[in-house]
């Protein structure tokens, strides 16, 4: 018994080192299946439980039901005397195998038979033949598509001569071995990519076919698919796809590839272009700027970060040369734009002709209070609204970009009331003939970048009072 346990965990190691294969039964396999294991007696029989020996031949009629014919020795001793019994055992098993397709195969076993049971080893002392059947189980690990570790388990019923029945029980481990019989075919495959050179951004369809096979996985990147398909894909660069499929009889590999060439990127183009070329100081000219290939734009002085396309109104007091800088994937490109500025022309009084009044006046920070500076220039407006009494006139107020807007919108509130208020207590002129309005920071004339731009932004201007 000592020798079958040995046996036995030698086979157990070999079934751990070994890799489990894709295989089962096959139709039309003939095995051979050596085995060993213990034999125990019903308690009537009175004999020791004894290690038992043997050999299975099979036939797989299909994958699911064979037949064996089984042959065992084995010797043992009464369990009330020391007499030699001998046990030789023949029967035919009809097998039913419940998965026969995987490489763990259990099947359930029935059959019969017969025993012939002597004394001593060469049965001088007479023997005796008695009918068997059996039914049980057993479980298949197959290590390779032929050689298989097995295991079975037996109850055995022994018909005695004086009409009595034995319930013995048979365990054992093996091995078995198959010859011939219908082996699953290799897969096989393939997959083609059309086009198979796209540029970047463009699709190309994978298109793949399979025989013999049950799953298909394409990497990278899809996983599962059908055993045949196509899809589209759109690599962002050079790919393999690779096509592995797998079936009863292994598993077979193909690949397809696609190169992508990049898109050529063109360089950015803008024009800038400025409307009118010329205004008196304090009027507004307009700029407008277009851009192709290009993702972002900026523009100076004074303005900053722009659309790509647009325009914006502008009242510089100096003659400016306004810059568009572009880039794009492609490089950047510059435009520019020059507005000339011309001196405000003076208040002319003369009735002959058409008079007009412009005022432009300048602050200090965070102050509403008219410079002495600029008594001069406020009180030219007033003289013309004396002298032209249904004049009507808007004071506009204006701020640098310090501070926040709600603040500075008020301030520039403050500036062109501060203007309004001279102009009505010094000339006496009706407050409803001004109009004065704040627009905070919202309309430089300059870069609010420089101490001397954001002076010229803090200011008030009168626009357009003109009569003939």
């Amino acid at each position: 018994m000592k020798k079958l346990s040995t046996w036995i965990m030698t086979l157990a190691a070999v079934c751990l080192m070994a890799a489990p294969a894709a295989a089962g039964e096959r139709a039309g396999a003939v095995s051979l299946s050596p085995f060993a294991g213990g034999y125990t007696f019903d308690g009537a029989e009175h004999l020791k439980t004894a290690p038992v020996y043997g050999l299975r031949i099979g036939y797989d009629v299909t994958d699911n039901f064979g037949v064996e014919l089984v042959g065992s020795y084995l010797a043992t001793k009464g369990t009330r005397s020391d007499r030699s019994i001998n046990v030789l055992s023949y029967r035919l098993d009809l097998l039913y195998n419940m998965l026969p397709d995987g490489p763990l195969v259990p099947y359930l076993a029935i059959g019969g038979g017969a025993n012939t049971k002597g004394h001593g080893s060469s049965y001088e002392g007479g023997s005796n033949t008695d009918a068997t059947a059996n039914a049980g189980l057993g479980l298949k690990y197959f290590l390779t598509d032929s050689i298989a570790l097995r295991g079975d388990a037996r109850q055995l019923f022994i018909f005695e001569r004086h009409n009595s029945i034995m319930y013995n029980w048979e365990y054992t481990a093996g091995l078995t071995f198959l010859f011939g019989g219908k082996t699953a075919s290799a897969p096989s495959s393939s997959i083609s990519a059309v086009p198979g050179a796209i540029a970047s951004g463009e699709t190309a369809t994978l298109s793949w076919t399979s025989k013999d096979a049950t799953s298909c996985d394409i990497q990278p990147g899809i996983g599962a698919v059908n055993t045949q398909g196509s899809m589209t894909v759109s690599p962002a660069a050079d790919t393999s796809y690779y096509l592995s499929c797998t079936g009863p009889g292994g598993t077979s590999n193909s690949s397809a590839n696609i190169t992508v060439a990049a898109q050529a990127v063109s360089a950015p183009t803008s024009s800038l272009s400025v409307t009118p070329a010329s205004v008196t100081r304090g009027e507004t000219a307009t700029l407008n700027w277009s851009s192709q290939n290009a993702t972002s734009c900026e523009l100076q002085p004074g303005i900053g970060r722009v659309e790509t396309l647009g325009s914006k109104e502008i009242s510089p007091v100096a003659d400016t040369s306004y810059t568009l800088n572009c880039s794009g994937p492609g490089g950047t490109t510059t435009s520019r734009a020059n507005v000339s500025v011309v001196a405000a022309r003076p208040v002319v009084l003369s009735p002959e002709k058409e008079e007009t009044v412009n005022l432009l006046i300048e602050f200090d920070f965070d102050k509403s209070v008219i410079k002495p500076e600029f008594y001069q220039n406020v009180d030219a407006v007033g003289e013309f609204m004396q002298k032209y009494p249904t004049v009507a006139i808007t004071v506009e107020g204006h701020t640098d970009s310090v501070g926040n807007n709600a603040y500075n919108q008020k301030l520039s509130q403050r500036r062109a009331q501060a203007v309004k208020k001279y102009i009505v207590d010094k000339f006496g002129i009706d407050a409803k003939r001004i109009k004065a309005i704040g627009h905070g920071e919202t309309k430089p004339i300059d870069t609010n970048k420089t101490a001397e731009g954001r002076y010229h932004n803090r200011r008030v201007q009168a626009y357009h009072a003109a009569v003939k």
